[in-house]
């Protein structure tokens, strides 16, 4: 009689489609196998860099991911019939928090052209991208090439309003609140 020996490929693990950076609460995504030898047995999650580990009920070859609120790594486990599971390579959703505009020092009077004063932003979540100072209550605006977390003002002749706009990483840019600079004519 012939006994038959089948003798199923090594499995390789494949390789997922690229690293992507997202924004906190809002964002979506699909990862993508390729490569692989075998057939997918489940994916796993982590966001301690795979210490730990949650397992995912999804035996095809692409899992979407959506509304991830911390940095979060992904593979796929893979088996070719009888031959040991192998992983995948991981992929790293990095999610940078959501931008939180913050708030300015508090508003002023000051007398028309003899006037100096220190706006300071703080509370906010991202980086400064720039200033806006406008005099016709952000209607038009003028851009002010800083990015830190302070703005000197100093001479002014008229009523100026003052924000920053801040953004976390691919977050969306948001406004700080608005200050008030309101300049007293000359007696």
């Amino acid at each position: 009689t012939e006994v038959t020996i089948t003798v199923d490929p090594l499995t390789v693990g494949g390789t997922l489609s690229s690293d992507a950076t997202v924004c906190s609460r809002s964002n979506t995504g699909t990862l993508t196998l390729s490569g692989e030898t075998g057939s997918v047995v489940r994916w796993e999650s982590s966001t301690d860099n795979f210490v730990s580990s949650t397992n995912i009920v999804n035996t095809t070859t692409s899992l979407d991911y959506t509304d991830l609120t911390e940095t979060t790594k992904y593979r796929a486990v893979v088996q070719s019939g009888v031959c040991s599971e192998e992983n995948s390579a991981e992929v790293t959703i990095t999610v940078d928090p959501a931008t939180v505009g913050g708030t300015l020092s508090s508003d002023a009077s000051v007398c028309s052209g003899s006037n100096t004063g220190t706006l300071t932003l703080s509370g906010e979540t991202g980086s400064v991208v720039r200033w806006e100072s406008s005099t016709d209550n952000f209607v038009s605006s003028t851009n002010i090439v800083n990015t830190t977390t302070s703005l000197d003002y100093t001479d002014l002749t008229e009523t100026t309003k003052y924000r920053a706009v801040v953004q976390s990483g691919v977050c969306s840019e948001e406004n700080s609140t608005e200050v008030t600079i309101t300049v007293d004519p000359l007696t």
